[in-house]
């Protein structure tokens, strides 16, 4: 769910992200057991927290929810992990009708640029054509210089193939449409869903070299910021939260959205 070039936040939080979801029976491979006293405890204490901390969905957007039951009446058997550490999350999509204005304006500008690529094409089959002839040239005097061993000859059609390359590169290639379609498919996804995630009773929290820190209001907040797969800016805003009595780690909030929307989200999370 989170962006592609996302970089580990903590080993720990990556366990709990991606294995301590699987509490529904459709998500359950193996046998099932009831959850410990603290551990049904720590499920319901984080799921109170959530709600109570996590921002509303801006105008025009929809949000959706990880979990849905204030109450965890099994988890799936396991050794390995530490069920007193659950995550919830809600993702932030814009609307559908919104995000369907983008891709109508999209492919009209998509359009516009094919357009233009193939009235270029057209512009420069002659000169294309002149190429293929000359290249074709070029191979015949290669085998023959190569019958030969004429390597003074091999070398002068070498840097000729060279030069219809280039010749070829600058008719067939149109940087600023290339850089006009990148822009296009960025404005599409631009500030398009975020995430408000809480970890709850996140234990050794350790941040990596990319996060820097941030001011809080409480606890301990960083920050990494970095483009996302479609070139977009992007920005990772975590809060540390002091420990909540009786529970067995600290609450960490992690909100990956555009960084200004992310800023909004962060201004909108009752931290206290």
């Amino acid at each position: 769910m989170l962006a592609a070039r996302r970089i580990p936040l903590i080993s720990l939080l990556a366990v709990v992200l991606l294995f301590a979801p699987r509490v529904t029976a459709a998500q359950c491979d193996g046998p099932k057991r009831a959850p410990t006293a603290a551990e049904a405890k720590a499920y319901a204490d984080g799921y109170a927290l959530f709600h109570r901390m996590a921002p509303p969905a801006p105008a025009g957007w929809t949000t959706a929810d990880s979990r849905t039951e204030a109450t965890v009446t099994f988890i799936c058997q396991s050794d390995l992990y530490d069920f007193t550490n659950w995550s919830f999350s809600r993702t932030f999509n814009r609307s559908d009708a919104d995000m369907r204005a983008r891709r109508d304006a999209a492919l009209k500008q998509t359009e516009a640029l094919m357009a233009r690529a193939e009235a270029r094409g057209k512009a420069n089959e002659a000169k294309l054509a002149d190429i293929e002839r000359r290249q074709a040239d070029l191979a015949k005097r290669v085998e023959a210089a190569a019958t030969a061993q004429n390597l003074a000859a091999l070398g002068a059609i070498s840097e000729e193939s060279n030069k219809l390359a280039a010749e070829r590169e600058a008719l067939t290639t149109d940087s600023a449409a290339e850089s006009e379609m990148s822009a296009v498919g960025a404005a599409v996804g631009k500030d398009s869903t975020a995430q408000f995630t809480l970890t709850f009773g996140a234990k050794d929290v350790k941040l990596g070299s990319t996060f820097k820190p941030m001011p809080s209001v409480v606890g301990q907040g960083y920050r990494q910021d970095y483009a996302g797969t479609d070139g977009n800016p992007q920005a990772d805003l975590v809060v540390v939260l002091p420990p909540v009595p009786g529970s067995s780690g600290q609450p960490m909030v992690r909100i990956s959205a555009d960084p200004a929307r992310a800023e909004s989200l962060l201004a909108g999370t009752k931290l206290r």
